[in-house]
């Protein structure tokens, strides 16, 4: 019996292999959501797949589940990691606002201050030559 693990809605990805069943904000229209299964190998090499119903919509998570733990009993892997990119605190507003992205004047940021990284900013690029108007 293949076994359902739920990750949290920021969680990476797990190492290969697995399937990971993802359900996301759409890339080309956000106001949309997708979900896939991701096949990952142990190269981190990836194959996706896009579930969607007749009438191009993504199936009921239960539906979605279901047919990821089908892909997984055929590949022979022990485990399906789901894991909803939408479910998070900030992407619950996002759904509220019927996709409406905004940051209703909080700041957002690119750190990852865990690894001491910080995200990049505009004023790195001051040597482009280009004219600034701001």
């Amino acid at each position: 019996m293949t076994d359902v693990v739920d990750l949290a809605p920021h969680d990476p990805l797990p190492d290969g292999p697995a399937i990971v069943l993802l359900r996301r904000f759409e890339e080309d229209d956000p106001h949309r959501i997708m979900i896939e299964i991701v096949a990952l190998d142990d190269h981190h090499t990836e194959s996706n797949v896009r579930l969607t119903t007749r009438d191009g919509a993504p199936p009921a998570w239960e539906e979605a589940t279901r047919q990821a733990v089908e892909s997984a009993e055929r590949a022979g892997m022990p485990t399906v990691f789901r894991i909803d990119r939408t479910a998070g605190p900030r992407e619950r507003e996002i759904l509220a606002r019927h996709g409406d992205h905004g940051t209703g004047g909080e700041s957002l940021d690119d750190d990852d201050l865990e690894d001491g990284e910080t995200g990049s900013d505009m004023r790195d690029g001051l040597g482009n030559a280009a004219p600034r108007r701001f």
